[in-house]
C-alpha cells in the first residue's frame, strides 16, 4: 500500500509538470501568432524584392524588431526569430538571431524542409552537437512553422531559437530525486528534451517506453517506475523513470517530516490552548474560590474583576451578591443585639418585679381603704405601666394596648401639671386592633414632657391622634401616628442630628430606649418608605410623625 500510494503521488507530479509545460507552449504558440497573422509584418515581407539589398533588409529588420517588441517581453525563452521570405531574403529579428549563424546549414535545410507539408503547425527539433558550428549554441532548440495571413496564404517561414529554459523551469521539479530520468518527446514523437540520462548510447525512441500510464520495471536487479503523459494541447509527451527505493528514502524522509512537524504544532497547540484556558479559566476559578469563601461563611469575600465579558459579569453580581448578603447579616445581627440589649434594660429595670408589684398592691389598698381613691387610682396606673414595660421588647402589641399605656402614663403627668395639661387622643376605632411595637409611642410623648414643655409653665397642649393612608399607586395602605406638642421646638440642625445618632450604632449600653431607638427600629424591621421624621417651629411646637405599615393583629397573635 506504501509503494501504491508513492507511486501515485510521484504520478501526480509529472502530470502537473506536463501540464504546466503544455500551457506554456501553448502560450508561445498564441504569442507567435500575433507575428505570422500581423497585417503589417505581412505586408512588410512581402514588399522585398528577389535581389533586395542587405540596406533594404536592414532597415525591414529594425522595423519588425519594434513590431514583435511586446512579444520577446512576454515571451523571454525567445532566443531570436528567422524569417525567410518566398523571394529568398533572409530576416534575423531579436538580440541573440545570429545564434542561427551557429548551426550548420543542413540542420536548418532539414529543419525547413520538414515544414513543406504542413498547414501552418509548429515543427520543433532538437539540435546534436555536430549541428553547430560552435558548442556554445547547445541548450537550445528551435521550432519553425509556416507564415500564413489570415487569408491561408503562405507568405514566408518562421524559425523560433528557444531557450531550453522554456522546459528546464517545469522539469526542476523532477531533479529532487538523484536518479530521476526524464525525456520530453514532440507531436512526432522527436526527443525535444532530456533531463539526467547521461548514459545512453544513441537517441532513445518514444516506441521504446511503455504505453501512456505507469509501470513498474526491474533493471539489473533494480525496480524502476516509468511514467507516460501526453499533454492535450501541444501534443507532447513526456516520459519518466525513477528508482522505487529513491522515492521511498525520501518519501519516509517527508514522513518523518511531517510526524516531526505533527507531534512540534500539537506541543504548541497544547501550549497555547493551555495558556488560553487559564487566562479564560482564570476568572473561573476566583469565581469559585470566591463561592468557596462565602460557603465557609465569609461574606466579605469579593472576586477581583478582569474583564468585561460574561466572566466579569458573573464576578460583579458576585461582589454585589456577597455586599447584599453581608449588609443584610450586619443589619439583622445589629436588630437582634438592639432588641436583647432594649429587653435586658427593660429586664435590669425591673429591681425585682414581684417585690414592686406587691409594694404598689400594698399601697393601692391602702389609699383605697383610706378612701383615697385619686391616689390608689395613680398606684394602679403606675403598676400598669411597669407591667408592660417589662414585657418583652421583641413582642408586638396593638395600638389599643399602647394608647392605654400612654393613658396611664399621661394620668401620673396630670397630677404633675393640675391645671396646665390638655392631652387630646384621636383614634379611630378602627385602627385600634393595628400591629405596633410595644413602647412605641411612650418615649416619645416622654420626651415632650421632658424636652418640650421644660419651659413652658402653663397652657402645654398635646395632641395623639391616627390615621389609614391611602395611596394612589394601588400600594398597601399605611397606618400613620401623629404626636404633635406646643412646646420649645426644635431646629433643623437638632432634627438632623437625632436622624444621624439613629442611623448609627448604640454606643453607651446604659441608655434607655428612646426616639432614636424608635427611630431605628422602624427602619430595620419595615425599611422604606416607612420611618420616622420630624416637623418643628421653634417657639411653636413639634409634629412626630410615624409611618408603618396597615397590619392588624389577629387574636390569636396575641
Amino acid at each position: 500500500m506504501f509503494n501504491e500510494e508513492i507511486s501515485r503521488q510521484y504520478y501526480m507530479t509529472t502530470e502537473q509538470i506536463l501540464a504546466q509545460l503544455d500551457s506554456r507552449v501553448n502560450e508561445m504558440y498564441r504569442i507567435t501568432d500575433y507575428i505570422t497573422l500581423n497585417p503589417s509584418v505581412s505586408q512588410e515581407v512581402m514588399k522585398l524584392n528577389e535581389q533586395s539589398s542587405s540596406y533594404e533588409r536592414l532597415k525591414l529588420e529594425q522595423l519588425l524588431d519594434k513590431e514583435i517588441y511586446q512579444v520577446r517581453l512576454d515571451a523571454p525563452e525567445i532566443m531570436g526569430i528567422r524569417i525567410y521570405d518566398l523571394k529568398g531574403n533572409i530576416l534575423n529579428l531579436g538580440s541573440f538571431s545570429g545564434r542561427f549563424n551557429n548551426f550548420n546549414s543542413s540542420y536548418l535545410n532539414e529543419t525547413l524542409t520538414r515544414l513543406i507539408p504542413t498547414g501552418g503547425e509548429y515543427v520543433w527539433s532538437r539540435a546534436e552537437e555536430n549541428d553547430f558550428h560552435q558548442l556554445n549554441t547547445a541548450n537550445m532548440v528551435v521550432a519553425g512553422r509556416l507564415m500564413r495571413t489570415i487569408d491561408l496564404d503562405t507568405y514566408g517561414t518562421m524559425l523560433i531559437l528557444f531557450n531550453n529554459s522554456l522546459f528546464e523551469s517545469h522539469m526542476k521539479d523532477l531533479r529532487v530525486h538523484e536518479d530521476a530520468v526524464a525525456y520530453l518527446f514532440d507531436q512526432e514523437g522527436r526527443l525535444l528534451y532530456l533531463l539526467n540520462d547521461r548514459t545512453y548510447v544513441e537517441e532513445p525512441k518514444l516506441g521504446d517506453f511503455p504505453s501512456l500510464g505507469s509501470i513498474v520495471r526491474k533493471e539489473n536487479g533494480v525496480s524502476y517506475m516509468y511514467t507516460r503523459q501526453q499533454s492535450e494541447r501541444v501534443g507532447f509527451t513526456l516520459v519518466s523513470k525513477v528508482s522505487l527505493a529513491q522515492i521511498q528514502s525520501e518519501s519516509r524522509v517527508i514522513l518523518q517530516v511531517a510526524v516531526v512537524s505533527a507531534l512540534a504544532s500539537l506541543v504548541s497547540l497544547s501550549i497555547i490552548v493551555i495558556v488560553i484556558s487559564r487566562i479564560l479559566l482564570r476568572p473561573l476559578g476566583n469565581l469559585v474560590r470566591g463561592m468557596r469563601h462565602v460557603r465557609a461563611g465569609k461574606f466579605d469575600a469579593r472576586v477581583p474583576i478582569q474583564s468585561k465579558d460574561e466572566l466579569g459579569y458573573l464576578g460583579e453580581s458576585f461582589n454585589n451578591m456577597t455586599s447584599q448578603i453581608e449588609n443584610l447579616i450586619y443589619e439583622m445581627y445589629e436588630r437582634r443585639i438592639n432588641e436583647k440589649e432594649a429587653e435586658l434594660k427593660a429586664i435590669q429595670a425591673q429591681l425585682n418585679p414581684h417585690f414592686l408589684y406587691n409594694t404598689l398592691g400594698m399601697f393601692f389598698w391602702k389609699f383605697y381603704m383610706l378612701g383615697d381613691e385619686r391616689s390608689a387610682r395613680l398606684i394602679n396606673n403606675l403598676s400598669e405601666m411597669l407591667q408592660y414595660s417589662l414585657e418583652p421588647v421583641q413582642q408586638m402589641t396593638t395600638l389599643r394596648d399602647e394608647i392605654r399605656q400612654i393613658h396611664n402614663y399621661v394620668e401620673i403627668q396630670k397630677e404633675r401639671y393640675p391645671d396646665s395639661l390638655t392631652v387630646d387622643m384621636n383614634m379611630p376605632e378602627e385602627i385600634m386592633e393595628c400591629r405596633v411595637f410595644r413602647l412605641l409611642i411612650q418615649p416619645i410623648v416622654e420626651n415632650a414632657f421632658i424636652h418640650a414643655f421644660r419651659d413652658k409653665k402653663t397652657d402645654r397642649r398635646l395632641v395623639i391622634s391616627g390615621y389609614i393612608q391611602s395611596h394612589s399607586d394601588a400600594a398597601d395602605p399605611s397606618l400613620v401616628i401623629e404626636i404633635r406638642d406646643n412646646g420649645c421646638g426644635m431646629s433643623q440642625e437638632m432634627i438632623d442630628g437625632i436622624m444621624m445618632a439613629a442611623s448609627a450604632p448604640p454606643t453607651d449600653k446604659r441608655n434607655r430606649i428612646g426616639t432614636g431607638s424608635i427611630i431605628r427600629r422602624v427602619e430595620l424591621e419595615f425599611g422604606p418608605p416607612y420611618g420616622v421624621d420630624f416637623e418643628s417651629v421653634i417657639g411653636q411646637g413639634t409634629l412626630v410623625r410615624i409611618k408603618l405599615p396597615y397590619l392588624r393583629l389577629e387574636r390569636e397573635d396575641r
